[in-house]
């Protein structure tokens, strides 16, 4: 019997002693060690792309397109036509400007021809004898006309009478104008006038004319163009857009928090949807001067200048933009997730060769997307614990399972 208590008690401590090695053993916990790697920090944003050097193209006065000579994309040069449009309206506006010109011209030689008091008195007589002659015709048709709607006169006689007027009225209107060049010299003011008036509405038809023509300022890219056959245009509307496509800006927005890191020559990736697989450089070329508020944002624009040797990135598209904020080789450095913070302080928790675990503070440099630098507070080998499921403290007693 004694036996058999003793051979169950034993049982009973060897359980107990198994139970409690097993209660003792330390539980799990992700880890990962300090590794040196080379790291790049990079902000990532979007950004819309335009000419470094662009030019507008506007229709300068009202005019009809007849035949568009160009399409978008063409490498233009400077004075080359962009469409053939009609220009009858202006330059019959020229042409009648310049007869008003040649007019106001007449009448001054006329004027500075001259005329003596004889003259003169003798040209008033004239025209008393024109007008006179006018109206003894004029009064001769009144009386013919009535008796040949009674047939007692010849309708011949009528329109001899007619053409007897017709010449007495224009003799009358030539004596008249050449009276009018025997004024003074208020007169003379006036007609040097004129001439100034007409020689500006010249100008200003020739001007009219010249900007009719819709042609190329500079030599580049037409990356856009409004122009269509048969299409009328008002002055001021934009209908061609010519830029050097050789390097482009893009202009993006960066939020506030993110400044800081942003300086000027900093290298620059671009990539576009549209064309995927490819990919642009450049650098940070100016930043912005103020920070403005778009919806609950609070943002800067900044200025990135991108090399486009093939001309593929277009203007005006909407493109994926990387800039290289810092970056270091053989950084020591530990997984993002590591690095737990309390106010402004940051720490790691630190497993020792037992596996308890030391709260650590760090210093922290540059990161990427998945890795943070350590300036300060950690060895290369050593051993940080990751979150969990469970929550970890300093003092506790960890198997660290190292992940590669």
């Amino acid at each position: 019997m004694k036996r058999y208590i003793l051979i169950v008690g034993g049982l009973a401590l060897g359980a107990g002693l198994v139970y409690y090695a097993r209660r003792s053993d330390p539980p799990e916990a992700r880890a990962a060690a300090v590794r040196r790697v080379s790291l790049v920090q990079l902000l990532t944003t979007n950004g819309k792309v335009e000419p470094l050097e662009g030019y507008d193209v506007h229709v300068r006065v009202p005019l009809l397109v007849e035949r568009v000579e160009v399409k978008e994309g063409d490498q233009v040069r400077r004075g080359q036509d962009l469409a053939v449009v009609d220009d009858s309206a202006a330059r019959a506006a020229l042409a009648q400007a310049q007869a008003q010109l040649e007019i106001a011209r007449a009448d001054q030689a006329l004027l500075e021809r001259g005329g003596s008091a004889a003259e003169v008195a003798d040209l008033e007589a004239a025209i008393v004898r024109a007008r006179m002659e006018q109206e003894a015709a004029q009064k001769e048709i009144a009386s013919l006309q009535r008796l040949v709607e009674r047939k007692a006169a010849p309708r011949v006689e009528l329109e001899e009478h007619r053409q007897r007027f017709y010449r007495a009225q224009a003799q009358l209107n030539a004596l008249e104008r050449k009276r009018s060049a025997f004024l003074g010299p208020e007169d003379r003011q006036r007609v040097q006038a004129r001439i100034r008036q007409a020689e500006a509405a010249v100008a200003q038809a020739t001007n009219n004319l010249r900007f009719t023509a819709i042609r190329a300022p500079v030599d580049g890219t037409l990356y856009s163009l409004q122009l269509r056959p048969g299409g009328y245009y008002n002055s001021g509307e934009l209908v061609a857009q010519i830029g050097a496509l050789d390097k482009v800006r893009v202009r993006l927005l960066v939020d506030e928090p993110e400044l800081g890191r942003v300086r000027v020559g900093q290298a620059v990736r671009i990539t576009w949807d549209g064309l995927p697989g490819l990919s642009w450089q450049g650098s940070v070329q100016r930043l912005p001067s103020e920070v403005e508020a778009i919806g609950a944002r609070s943002v800067g624009e900044v200025l990135c200048t991108i090399n486009n040797p093939e001309r593929r990135l277009l203007p005006n598209v909407t493109v994926n933009v990387e800039i290289v904020t810092g970056a270091a080789a053989n950084a020591l450095a530990v997984p993002r997730e590591a690095v737990l913070r309390q106010g402004d302080k940051t720490y790691v928790l630190l497993a020792d060769a037992r596996g308890f675990i030391a709260r650590q503070p760090v210093k922290l440099g540059i990161y990427d997307a998945t890795r943070v630098q350590v300036l300060d507070g950690l060895r290369e080998d050593q051993v940080v614990i990751l979150p969990g499921d469970r929550a970890f403290f300093p003092g506790q007693r960890v198997r660290p399972e190292v992940q590669q």
